[in-house]
């Protein structure tokens, strides 16, 4: 049996983080600091009192010159000298000095009174002489090298291996850092990975075996879990879709023979008659929209029809013919207002049903002596099919289900409506990469096919 993976949590991880950062860098400093304070016992390395050091045993020998006998060679190299004569006197002359500018007017300001701006690291001596003169003698507490041949070639020491303390420092750092990060990359990867699989629809590869912090293994758990109740979700919805597709498809089978029978049987009668009554007309008619019905019933999931360039004129006569047809029995007025002309590409008889069950719902739910308008349209790149009612309008929940399959809105009368023409019109609509909208018009409803110009 295989043994199970520790995990760590994500506290621990920090936590090791933080100690290996302190605690190497503590590291570094005590190794730095040892090896410092080897090179000054080695005598690679002065002190840094060694300075201080000499300047005070050279203020003795200065105090005893005057500045014609200074003898610089009297004093230690640690020092730093300038022999000022009537120092408090607008006629001061420096007359011997191995200070720089810099050095030399900071010594300057010191000694009249100023901050001298020295630093922390920088010191003076204000020392009388015999004769009167002054000599200023400034050292630096640092630690300098004990042969004054690397003094001169090497640049200064002490500033350099606290440059070095500083780089071996960041570093570490960033070599710790970096192994950190790369933990945490290999925890995300897993999730990246772990979702684009969900998103193929593949929860069982989820990667959770291989999780080293325990947070990330609860995250990736809980992705592979829902991930599998999604594609369960998902494969029940598509049952459930193609169950309901079988039985609509099983329904218009079984439709189509009493619709046959009835239709045939309207037919011999009108043969036989010497005149057709009005009812039998009515029969023809309702068999004929049945059998419409039943088409596209059975054109529902299929591949759309083949698309032709159409004349958007003799297209739309075609359904001012249906819509007079329809508004006559109703005894409602039919308008149409074709607003632009020219050619389209589309697939008329899908189109021409679409339309047809648009001009049926105003028909449906418009009270007698009102009007059903059909408007074509071609506001810039879009061609717009525009069918407007005196109508009661719909209903809040109607415009927002109104094209949902089989829908009906329970606050108005069915008369036999069984909510598939708004749908088949947006199926349509979404077929040509356009979108059919509703809404009212405060004098009735209005249902708009746009279609993309292509």
């Amino acid at each position: 049996m295989e043994r199970r993976r520790r995990l760590t949590s994500l506290r621990s991880v920090l936590l090791r983080y933080l100690c290996l950062c302190g605690g190497g860098c503590a590291l570094i400093l005590v190794l730095w600091w040892g090896i410092f304070m080897q090179l000054i016992d080695n005598g690679f390395l002065l002190s840094a009192t060694a300075s201080a050091q000499a300047c005070a045993e050279a203020r003795e020998t200065v105090a005893s010159m005057t500045a014609d006998t200074f003898d610089p060679s009297a004093i230690s190299f640690l020092c730093r000298y300038a022999v000022v004569c009537d120092a408090n006197t607008d006629a001061e002359l420096v007359t011997t000095t191995n200070m720089s500018a810099h050095q030399l007017k900071t010594a300057l300001n010191d000694l009249h009174g100023g901050s001298g701006n020295l630093g922390m690291m920088q010191y003076q001596y204000i020392v009388t002489m015999a004769d009167g003169a002054t000599c200023l003698l400034q050292y630096d507490y640092a630690v300098p090298y004990a042969d004054p041949a690397l003094r001169e070639r090497l640049p200064d020491f002490q500033t350099c291996y606290i440059i070095l303390l500083v780089v071996l420092m960041l570093a570490w750092l960033a070599v710790t850092t970096h192994r950190t990060v790369r933990t945490f990359t290999a925890e995300t990867s897993r999730i990246d990975e772990a979702t684009r699989q969900i998103a193929a629809q593949h929860p069982e590869a989820v990667d959770v075996d291989h999780a080293r912090i325990r947070e990330f293994s609860a995250t990736l758990q809980a992705l592979q879990t829902m991930g599998q109740q999604l594609t369960d979700s998902l494969q029940r919805q598509w049952q459930l879709e193609q169950q309901r597709t079988e039985q609509v498809a099983a329904l218009a089978h079984d439709l189509k023979t009493p619709l046959t029978i009835i239709q045939g049987n309207a037919e011999l009668l009108a043969e036989s008659a010497d005149t057709t009554a009005p009812e039998l007309d009515a029969i023809l008619r309702a068999g004929d929209r049945a059998q419409q019905y039943l088409a596209a019933l059975r054109s529902v999931g299929t591949v759309p029809a083949a698309r032709q360039h159409t004349d958007s004129h003799a297209f739309v006569a075609a359904l001012a013919d249906t819509a007079n047809a329809l508004c006559r029995p109703a005894k409602l007025h039919f308008v149409l207002q074709e607003q632009w002309q020219g050619q389209f590409l589309c697939a008329a008889p899908e189109l021409s049903r679409a339309l047809e069950n648009m001009l049926d719902n105003a028909v449906r739910y418009t009270p007698a002596g009102g009007t059903v308008t059909l408007t074509i349209s071609k506001p810039e790149d879009t061609l717009v099919f525009t069918v407007t009612d005196t109508g009661p309008g719909f209903t809040p929940e109607a415009l927002h289900k109104a094209g949902q399959f089989l829908y009906t809105d329970a606050a108005r009368p069915g008369n036999g409506h069984q909510g598939l023409g708004l749908y088949l019109a947006r199926s349509v609509a979404q077929a040509y990469g356009g979108k059919l909208v509703l809404a009212n018009t405060g004098t009735g409803a209005q249902v708009q096919l746009c279609l993309p110009m292509q």
